[in-house]
């Protein structure tokens, strides 16, 4: 199969061009949104990869036995597809309009790389930790200690920062027993803060660092009572140079996603992390709920190997935890 590719303004200039020098035949590979800058301005441009369906001339009709001819179901094929990744049903609709809206048949292919499209339209990526203090959010469970001790070891070896851990979930013995352990075991700097006189004695020692990662209290029962103590803890960090990040599992329903989102977005998030990908059937509600949040991703996390199983979130990586496609989806998305 050869690709050919071609630049413009936007995805629609550019596909309306390729399509006005080689007609219907036109199917999109690969999409790539970038801004081009020059002494005086930027410009906003986008890359298009596609190849070209092959006109099939017509062939003499050999009578067969009905009952032996397979005519292949793109729709059936594509609600197969939605199934396997645990697409939520709410979206099975719109992503099968993309059939209905190219007419004519449809092969596997097609309809693999029609899906592709649809699930990664709009998934946006944050590229790295830029402010100092690095507020991790989200529900009992999801992982935000781990995810935290593997954040402060990805920045200290492979960003060569200096980092520590803050703690503001000091209330509860095991989860403050269990950052002091890894911390320990890591030889990473840890502080603890039970309220805001606490932690703003503490600013002086932290401004020493490149990052802080600051693990917080879970939502959970208790989190109401605890609330009004951490908001004026992290109003404090506020002040400073500060970004915080919603910690989701790939386990939650779309319900639950839209749940976490509602009850921490008055700390203006700036990208999510998902953890648990290990333990997910497929990665649908997560894609979905990317697409409808207009959150980056920051990291993924599929396991509880420290700090192996910590990857800095891209569309290269997400595609390999996708079931069903029999093309070599990782093409699609390169890494580089």
């Amino acid at each position: 199969m050869e690709f050919l590719s071609l630049e413009a303004s936007d995805y629609e200039s550019a596909l309306r061009q390729a399509r006005s020098e080689y007609g219907n035949a036109v199917r999109i590979h690969t999409r790539k949104d970038f801004t081009k800058a020059s002494m005086l301005s930027k410009q906003k441009r986008c890359k298009i990869t596609f190849y070209l369906v092959e006109s099939k001339p017509p062939v003499s009709v050999v009578e067969e036995d009905p009952g032996r001819i397979e005519v292949f179901d793109a729709d059936a094929y594509m609600q197969e597809l939605l199934v396997s990744n645990d697409v939520p049903s709410s979206l099975h609709a719109e992503a099968k309009e993309l059939l209905v809206a190219d007419k004519g048949e449809h092969s596997r292919a097609e309809v693999e790389i029609a899906l592709l499209q649809y699930l990664f339209d709009g998934v946006q990526f944050e590229e790295e930790i830029s402010s100092r203090y690095a507020v991790f959010v989200g529900a009992a469970g999801v992982g935000k200690t781990t995810i935290s001790i593997k954040t402060a070891l990805h920045l200290r070896s492979q960003k060569a920062k200096r980092v520590a851990l803050l703690s503001l979930d000091t209330n509860r013995v095991g989860s403050l027993g269990h950052i002091r352990q890894l911390s320990r075991e890591f030889a990473l700097p840890l502080f603890e803060a039970s309220h805001e006189k606490a932690l703003s004695e503490l600013l002086p020692s932290l401004e020493s660092f490149d990052h802080v990662l600051v693990d917080t209290c879970s939502f959970s029962a208790k989190y109401e009572e605890m609330k009004p103590i951490q908001d004026a803890m992290l109003a404090l960090l506020g002040e400073k140079e500060c970004s915080t990040y919603l910690v989701l599992s790939a386990t939650f329903k779309e319900s639950d996603l839209a749940a976490q989102l509602q009850i921490f977005s008055p700390l203006h998030i700036r990208a999510s992390i998902c953890t648990k990908l290990d333990e997910t059937r497929g990665i649908g509600t997560l894609l979905g709920f990317t697409r409808k949040s207009n959150l980056p991703l920051l990291f993924l996390s599929d396991g509880q190997t420290i700090p192996d199983d910590l990857h800095i979130a891209s569309a290269s990586h997400l595609m390999k935890c996708l079931q069903g496609f029999s093309l070599d989806v990782t093409q699609f998305f390169p890494s580089a």
